[in-house]
Parts: structure tokens; C-alpha cells; sequence
């Protein structure tokens, strides 16, 4: 019997009140740790966050907890889990090549939160209120990006000069001291930076950026700033969600 506990050790907590998401720990022999999340409820759940508490590798170390994020208004790959559906969403080991299957990663507590596909909101709330930041701030970039593309298309700035401007919004993410939930607009100041610079030359005296692109754009970035600003819950509200 000790045999089998110790090749796998499972450990399932469900931690929203209603029990509509629930989290599974694993203990792999190998020494791999796994989180699963689970959707109990009959909706599908379009947005989640987990955060596992790790275990300090150290005696005297402190580990802040391991969070993961998962919405498809940020990140366009994500995708709803489906009522029953279950999937890793953490996943954490030794380096290749050594095994010590005593050592764990993860521990609990572990807790979450979602946006199911009706609105409603589940789970804790300060990860809820975080999971609303990161799209206050994705909303932030995008308008920010939107007003500088429609900005330079008017005024005719020079390639490296528009570049520039965009280099300077990424690096101003980068701050160490900002959490996580501030920097999603990362990706899409770099994204933004790589179409300027892949753009084809432009004869001499002809606008730059060439205005199909900006009119492409732009019209990418307003159907996301309509999508962010109309989510729910709402954004106006997510400074109170967490009291």
C-alpha cells in the first residue's frame, strides 16, 4: 500500500465555495508536479486564473506562489474549458537528466478564480480582481497603440522615429517592480514593433506607415478595445471586486 501511495501522490481540493472549479495536485514519481483545474459547472468557463503556493527549494527560502493565467481577451490562444473538461495548466520538475523524486514544487493552498461564458464569476477574489487588471491594462495598450498608429499615419513619421516610440512603450513594462498583471501590453508593443520593421521600403516622399497598413490595424486594435471595454465584469468595477 505505501508502495502505491508513494508512485503517485493525488491530492484534490476543490476552493470555490460553489465548487464550479475545482484543482487536483500530483505528485509524479518522476519528481514532475502537476496541477490540473477542472470546470464543474454545465458552462463553459472562457477565463481562469490558478495560483499554487510553491515549496522553498531552500531551508531558509521564501517562494512567492506560481500564477497562471488563461483568457482568451489576452492571450488569443486560449481556449474555454468545457463543462467537465480538465487540464494541466502547471507543470514543473527537475532540470533533464536528474531525478529525485522526493523533492515537490507545489503545494497547497491552491486557488482560483473565473469568468464563465455567461458573465458570471466565480472563485477568490483577489485573483479575480487581478485576472480584471490584466485586461484594464491590455485595454490601456491597446488604445495607447491604436492613438500612436493613427497618430504617426496622419503626421507622416519616419520608420525609425515611430519604431522608436514603440521600443520606449515595451521598455517601460520591463521594470522589474512592475507585477505581471501590468505587462501583458508587452507582447503587443513588440508585436507592433516587428510589422513596422518587416514593412517594405517606401519610395521617397510617399506617407510612412503606408496608410493600408494603418487602416488594417486599426481596425484589428478597435474591435479589441470594443471586446476589453464591454467584458464583464465589468472593468470600471474591478478596483472593488477584491473587497
Amino acid at each position: 500500500m505505501k508502495t502505491v501511495i508513494s508512485l503517485v501522490s493525488l491530492l484534490a481540493c476543490a476552493f470555490s465555495l460553489d465548487a464550479q472549479i475545482s484543482t487536483t495536485l500530483i505528485h509524479r514519481p518522476n519528481g514532475l508536479d502537476d496541477v490540473k483545474i477542472r470546470n464543474n459547472s454545465e458552462i463553459s468557463l472562457l477565463a481562469y486564473v490558478v495560483s499554487a503556493k510553491r515549496v522553498p527549494q531552500s531551508p531558509n527560502a521564501t517562494s512567492a506562489p506560481f500564477v497562471r493565467y488563461s483568457d482568451p481577451l489576452i492571450e488569443a490562444d486560449a481556449k474555454p474549458l468545457l463543462p467537465g473538461e480538465e487540464r494541466v495548466v502547471m507543470s514543473m520538475g527537475m532540470n533533464p537528466g536528474v531525478t529525485n523524486p522526493g523533492t515537490r514544487f507545489f503545494q497547497e493552498p491552491i486557488l482560483t478564480a473565473g469568468v464563465f461564458a455567461d458573465d458570471t464569476t466565480t472563485g477568490d477574489a483577489a485573483l479575480l480582481s487581478g485576472l480584471v487588471l490584466r485586461r484594464s491594462n491590455m485595454l490601456l495598450a491597446v488604445e495607447t497603440t491604436l492613438e500612436t498608429l493613427s497618430d504617426a499615419g496622419r503626421r507622416n513619421i519616419p520608420r525609425d522615429q515611430l519604431i522608436g516610440e514603440f521600443k520606449k512603450m515595451a521598455d517601460s513594462l520591463r521594470r522589474w517592480y512592475l507585477p505581471p498583471e501590468q505587462q501583458v501590453g508587452l507582447g503587443l508593443y513588440q508585436s507592433m514593433i516587428g510589422k513596422l520593421m518587416n514593412l517594405p521600403d517606401v519610395q521617397y516622399g510617399l506617407p510612412f506607415p503606408p496608410a493600408n497598413f494603418v487602416a488594417e490595424e486599426t481596425m484589428v486594435l478597435r474591435q479589441q478595445r470594443v471586446t476589453l471595454s464591454g467584458s464583464q465584469p465589468s472593468l470600471a468595477d474591478g478596483a472593488h471586486i477584491a473587497r
